[in-house]
């Protein structure tokens, strides 16, 4: 009985922990990367760790709807720093020009950031 009640409780420390996870961290989308006509590499975005991949894919097309709401392939890419996530943007456009591929490469100013949670999350915490 006493392990089912630790169990229960190291699972809600987990959940919220994991809740509360939100260091920043930077990614951008990629939009029919596999074969065209034209990849879409969105600008540099600022985000956190919470954000699961899916999120972050609503999130893209919702805010870059003429270059991702029809793309057959979207994924993201993240980044510990911004340097990292310009470096790998730079690098994966020269990829595809090798493969003749055209991009569009994307640019915003200043960094778009995405909301501080996703929808559906709330804060948690002392004073939340």
């Amino acid at each position: 009985m006493k392990a089912r009640v630790s169990l229960s409780i190291l699972a809600a420390v987990l959940c919220a922990s994991a809740a509360s996870a939100q260091n920043t961290i930077y990614g951008y989308a990629i939009g029919n990367w596999r074969n065209g006509p034209v990849v879409q590499i969105s600008p540099l975005f600022e985000t956190t760790e919470m954000f699961t991949t899916p999120q972050l894919i609503k999130w893209v097309r919702g805010q870059w709807p003429e270059q991702f709401t029809d793309t057959t392939d979207i994924d993201v890419q993240r980044f510990a720093t911004i340097d990292e996530g310009a470096l790998s943007r730079t690098t994966l456009e020269g990829k595809y020009g090798v493969r003749k591929l055209p991009v569009n490469m994307m640019e915003a100013e200043p960094m778009p950031k995405t909301p501080p949670r996703p929808e559906g999350i709330r804060a948690t915490g002392p004073g939340r």
